[in-house]
């Protein structure tokens, strides 16, 4: 059948705009069906999921951005203190240590304590006070012992790592990254004392002081393994841990979070589902509270306090990522720095 020119012309203009249509379409759908990004479901600046036992990155987010890595400091520093010092050894205080701004456990000036309780002050109760104390017996001075961990980090293979402090607080040209923080975290897992003393919930000093664990997870579900919280105004919620289900150990480190416990329950549950394990799917029900389908083989128990969260928040969890947990979200939110 012959077409004239004129009719080839019309058929033309009408099929460009359905084609130009069809790929919008077409389009629109696929990058509807890629998985969100990190920023769609939590509100960290970076994150790291790592396998425990082969450092395989499962997923990350910004994994090298340099930011204040808060009180996860303390990590590094307790492993320093380790080849440095014996658990046996006493460390005397400072005006200078005591004098320390929270989170402290109040140690005076003239005291002596052993290596050994300043380390579970450090990793239990966040303790600058004893950061600091634990500087000043390896190194002299906290700017020296913080000159002598930046080199050693590196040593561990921390580029992206430099110290101003020994205890995280905040200070010009102090710097992590997430990755810095899993990889670190990885070698301390190592030592059997500092991993015992990071799952510890409660440790008593000299019959007159109780140190508790700022690791809540600790104490709302078999999962955590320990880990150690952070926050400061400039660097918001930072956090770097360990978690089982019984067949595959993660590592979770996260910074710069406005939303530490909820964005660190969708990384653990993610982790998890990456690790060819996933736990319960988690289900918002009503506003303010977080819920989940009952689960036998579920690992997580109910917690003793409850976060509120907005339906807008909730919403954009999960349809960022199937996420995984069966129980409430249990963590009041912290508002106080040094933790």
């Amino acid at each position: 059948m012959k077409i004239s020119l004129k009719r080839a012309r019309e058929v033309l203009r009408f099929r460009r705009p359905v084609r130009a249509v069809a790929v919008f379409f077409g389009l629109t759908l696929f990058l509807w069906a890629l998985p969100a990004s990190g920023q769609d479901w939590v509100t960290a600046e970076s994150f790291v999921i790592m396998d425990a036992k082969t450092g395989k990155i499962l997923l990350s987010l910004n994994p090298h951005k340099l930011l204040p890595p808060a009180s996860t400091i303390k990590i590094m520093t307790a492993m320093y203190v380790r080849e440095k010092l014996n658990l046996d050894d006493r460390v005397p205080v400072s005006p200078y240590a005591a004098s320390a701004p929270p989170s402290k456990i109040g140690i005076k000036p003239g005291e002596i304590y052993t290596v050994k309780e300043l380390l579970y002050a450090l990793l239990l109760a966040s303790a600058n006070d004893g950061a600091r104390a634990l500087a000043e017996r390896v190194s002299g001075s906290e700017d020296a012992f913080a000159r002598e961990l930046t080199q050693k980090v590196r040593e561990w293979g921390a580029y992206r790592t430099r110290l101003a402090t020994a205890n995280g607080l905040t200070a010009d040209g102090q710097y992590s990254s997430a990755e810095d923080l899993a990889l670190l975290f990885r070698r301390f897992i190592n030592d059997p004392v500092l991993t015992e003393i990071m799952k510890t919930r409660y440790y008593e000093i000299r019959g007159d002081r109780e140190l508790r664990n700022h690791d809540r997870f600790l104490f709302t579900t078999p999962l955590a393994l320990g880990g150690k919280t952070g926050y400061t105004r400039a660097s918001k919620h930072t956090y770097v841990g360990r978690f089982s289900n019984g067949t595959n150990e993660i590592i979770v480190s996260m910074m710069g979070s406005s939303k530490k416990w909820a964005d660190l329950r969708t990384l653990i549950e993610k982790g998890f589902e990456l690790s060819g394990t996933p736990i319960a799917k988690l289900e918002p029900k009503e506003e303010g509270l977080w819920f989940a389908r009952k689960a036998k083989a579920s690992p997580l128990k109910k917690g003793r306090h409850k976060r509120r969260a907005s339906k807008a928040t909730q919403a954009k969890v999960v349809a960022g990522s199937a996420i995984s947990a069966p129980t409430k979200l249990v963590i009041k939110r912290k508002t106080k720095g040094g933790s």
